[in-house]
């Protein structure tokens, strides 16, 4: 049991490793503006405060906003799947499996992101130009071509 239980927190480790390293980030800047909030959030600035602070003004993140359309959101997302299905082997079904999982914590960052948007920036009517419903449609879509590539 406990062999099967380090082999578990190796797999996770290495899968969770694979799809945040080697995959990267189809929305990188988004990322690194809110992991800059973040840290100012955990250094005591007062959310109200935040778009106050230079480095993360409302006219900062309206600009890096615009940078990710739906139309780029997708077109990163297909050549990330596009890797994904490089470097794996079909036939383990690991595709399908890495792919859900890089979905899955896109639109785990996509719900924090959407938070702290909320809370630190409520009146400003910024918002992503894409849902999670969106980007769960392309994963989607490339697991069912997936799935019919096989039959």
């Amino acid at each position: 049991r406990e062999h099967k239980d380090t082999a578990e927190k190796v797999y996770r480790t290495n899968l969770s490793d694979y799809v945040n390293v080697k995959l990267g980030n189809p929305i990188d800047k988004i990322s690194t503006f809110f992991s800059g909030v973040k840290v100012s959030l955990s250094s005591a600035v007062r959310e109200e405060e935040i778009g106050f602070q230079i480095n993360f003004s409302r006219s900062v993140l309206k600009a890096i906003l615009k940078q990710y359309s739906l139309k780029e959101v997708r077109k990163s997302i297909e050549h990330t799947l596009n890797q994904i299905e490089k470097h794996l082997c079909p036939e383990e079904g690991l595709y399908e499996l890495v792919s859900r999982t890089y979905c899955n914590g896109l639109l785990d960052q996509l719900a924090e992101y959407q938070d702290l948007l909320r809370r630190c920036y409520p009146d400003s009517g910024l918002s992503f130009e894409f849902r999670e419903d969106e980007i769960r449609r392309v994963v989607e879509n490339r697991l069912q071509q997936q799935g019919k590539g096989k039959e």
